[in-house]
């Protein structure tokens, strides 16, 4: 047996009706270096599954009152996010196709090994981090880890929902990066590349964790959504923004921001939201043209 889990410890719940079993695969489960609560059918299960935050359940299919199968229905109709191993010594009742076209996502026979046991969950939890990997890259940049245009689409439209709601203001900030082909043509494609990172890092390291988002939409196109942030305030952090990025002098690239708020102007949200691109890009394209780059510009309407 293992001596240590080889991945992230786990919330495990062990149903069987057997006090020996649920204590010798909670005594293993343990050493193997998970987390572990016991129930003795399925019915005790579902108390503990409502308290609980539980990842895996092992469940035997034989006991009294809620019977295995019952218990991996529940789960697959209330707790998606769970999932399910059985278990059983009466394999001429139950096959391997009838528990898993239940919803588990893998069987075992009685009796087994304790490295058997480790093997299933090992399978369940390498895919688990395959499928979060996944779900990680379709809305991450992989260049710089910000998040991309296909979930700033979905945040905005969640942002904006919010600030209809709620009457607080959604600022959305359109950064470009001036004379980055420029700086590509001197230093190379890897120096442009590490300069997006280090543009990333400065986003990341300048806005409120937690509630603003920060995105690059496209080669040096960065974006960053700002719920509840006045004018002044707005300024203020883009501004900050710029200096902290012109304090690593690149040269001779700098930062343009342009600036707009969220405004309810239709019934449709989805066209609210293009508008205040349109708003913040013409405030960017001011930042550069009119003031030379280099600077922060906030879109008149917003104002």
């Amino acid at each position: 047996m293992s001596e240590a889990p080889r991945y992230p410890s786990q919330d495990i719940l062990v149903v069987d009706d057997e006090q020996s079993i649920r204590d010798l695969l909670a005594e293993a489960l343990v050493h193997l270096g998970h987390r572990v609560e016991t129930a003795c059918d399925g019915l005790e299960a579902i108390i503990k599954l409502k308290k609980g935050n539980f990842s895996i359940v092992i469940t035997d299919i034989i006991m009294p009152r809620m019977d295995g199968m019952e218990l991996i229905r529940y789960l697959v109709k209330n707790r998606k996010s769970i999932d399910t191993i059985a278990t059983t010594g009466h394999t001429m009742s139950y096959q391997y196709t009838d528990v898993i076209t239940a919803g588990a996502a893998d069987f075992i026979a009685k009796p087994f090994t304790m490295n058997e046991l480790e093997a299933k969950l090992n399978r369940i939890l390498r895919e688990r981090h395959l499928l979060e990997e996944l779900e990680r890259l379709a809305v991450k940049d992989p260049l710089t880890g910000l998040f991309n245009r296909r979930q700033f689409n979905e945040v905005a439209r969640k942002e904006a929902a919010r600030s209809e709601r709620y009457q607080h203001p959604l600022c959305l900030f359109m950064i470009d990066i001036d004379n980055f082909k420029d700086y590509n043509d001197a230093h190379g494609h890897q120096a442009g590349d590490d300069l997006l990172v280090q543009l990333a890092k400065i986003l990341t390291a300048s806005v409120r964790q937690n509630v603003d988002t920060t995105y690059r939409l496209g080669g040096d196109e960065f974006a960053v959504l700002l719920p509840h942030l006045t004018t002044d305030l707005a300024l203020q952090v883009a501004n900050r923004i710029r200096d902290v990025y012109n304090a690593l002098v690149f040269g001779p690239t700098y930062l343009s921001i342009g600036i707009a708020h969220f405004l309810q102007k239709t019934a449709d949200i989805d066209s609210d939201i293009e508008d205040m691109m349109r708003r913040s890009d013409r405030a960017l394209y001011h930042a550069k043209q009119n003031l030379g780059g280099n600077a922060a510009h906030f879109d008149e309407e917003s104002a």
